[in-house]
């Protein structure tokens, strides 16, 4: 990973016609404003299930459990209205992963959803958040989609902020087995690592494809096999819900705050106002 000549990962095409994923989940979904059930993790016995038909946004990393979260979500009825991603302070790459906003933007045009962004510092990111809630519900949003797995913080942080701002708060993912979250991604979608905890991993797992060997090989190096605990970060090329498949080229490898992150071979885009609401 040590040489500056730009690199690539360009999926193959799936074949889909664009549009064709998400368009029956829309169809179908109502369109009434209100808040839907306050939490949920997946249907519940034989009863209405809490998230079909719903106005939902999607707090976006642009990695696969984010993406699967969106794709459980549709598959069982909800209109995904956003993808929610929050930037560094200035707003060319995102808090958590460090992606280039103009690849969240491909991934948002590839789904075909709206990609809804804010920058902000860690100090402020509570308030920014909240802020960007009140607006989304004020437009007929009511619940939001996480792809949080078994961090009980992490989920009662989001259960918190999205009740403040009268929203439900569905986690379709939550204390699944790890490993058959990734067999299902795997098994339709494609992903890249573009972030490693230095502390737990070497940069010799950049630029990677998740398959089932990267996954070993992490599990043998101790990481968790959804790297759950931050052990390592992903950018979804290609899914089933993906119109076209989203290619990602970088040119090295940087340190950011105890991570090796990739370089990516993009120019900077900061969120136009249009994009940020």
């Amino acid at each position: 990973m040590a040489s500056d000549a730009p690199r690539t990962s360009v999926p193959s095409a799936n074949g889909r016609s664009a549009g064709a994923s998400l368009a029956a989940p829309r169809a179908a979904a109502a369109s009434g404003a209100g808040p839907v059930a306050a939490s949920s993790a997946g249907p519940v016995g034989d009863g209405p299930d809490p998230i079909a038909g719903a106005r939902v946004f999607v707090s976006w990393s642009g990695g696969k459990d984010a993406y699967l979260a969106l794709q459980r979500a549709v598959r069982r009825g909800a209109e995904p209205a956003a993808l929610v991603c929050m930037l560094h302070e200035g707003g060319h790459v995102s808090r958590g992963h460090g992606l280039p906003l103009a690849l969240l933007q491909e991934q948002a045009a590839a789904l075909g959803v709206p990609l809804v962004t804010r920058a902000t510092t860690w100090e402020e990111y509570e308030a920014t958040f909240v802020s960007l809630l009140h607006e989304l519900c004020a437009q007929g949003v009511q619940a939001g989609v996480f792809g949080d797995i078994d961090l009980q913080a992490h989920r009662d942080w989001v259960e918190n902020v999205c009740e403040l701002c009268g929203l439900g708060s569905h986690l379709p993912l939550w204390q699944e087995p790890r490993r058959r979250l990734v067999d299902e991604f795997l098994a339709g979608g494609r992903a890249t690592i573009v972030a490693v905890d230095s502390s737990r991993l070497g940069a010799e797992f950049l630029g990677l494809e998740l398959d089932d060997g990267v996954i070993a090989r992490l599990e043998a190096a101790g990481a968790d096999a959804c790297g759950e605990e931050g052990e390592y970060h992903t950018m979804v090329t290609d899914a089933p819900l993906f119109a076209r498949a989203v290619a990602l080229a970088w040119d090295g490898v940087d340190e950011r705050d105890g991570h090796h992150v990739l370089r990516f071979a993009t120019t900077p885009t900061p969120a136009s106002p249009a994009e940020s609401l």
